[in-house]
């Protein structure tokens, strides 16, 4: 049975930038820029969209890890993760927090990730592969 993990979420990060968006998008309103208003509208939209739909999903029955951020996904064979390790790495990623994961898989490929429950996140994938270093 699939195991989904939400992702943390950093509100201080992201707070100021949606205030900032929705009063940005009110002032272009009250002032009528309305152009201005409407191009505000998609940006916010796609932001609650990372917000409401970024997660980490275990799949035992593939033996894949699949990273779901938005549009975006990720598939990682769990007999490929090398390592897990803490990161507070701010390189982009699918990661809604500081307070990162970074899972090296293959020779050189890596992803960073925030879930919310670290502990019940890295059980899930030792239990596919007990080979994984973690820290």
């Amino acid at each position: 049975m699939k195991q989904v993990f939400p992702s943390a979420i950093s509100w201080w990060l992201f707070g100021p930038i949606i205030a900032l968006l929705i009063g940005s998008g009110i002032y272009a309103a009250a002032e009528h820029y309305l152009l201005n208003a409407l191009v505000v509208l998609p940006v916010l939209g796609f932001i609650c969209w990372l917000l409401c739909s970024t997660y980490y999903e275990v799949q035992p029955e593939q033996q894949v890890l699949r990273v779901v951020s938005g549009p975006m996904v990720w598939r990682v064979p769990v007999s490929a993760i090398v390592s897990v390790r803490p990161s507070n790495d701010l390189l982009s990623s699918p990661a809604l927090s500081l307070d990162r994961l970074c899972i090296s898989y293959g020779k050189y490929d890596s992803v960073l990730i925030s879930p919310a429950d670290r502990a019940g996140f890295l059980a899930a994938l030792l239990q596919l592969n007990p080979a994984i270093r973690h820290d």
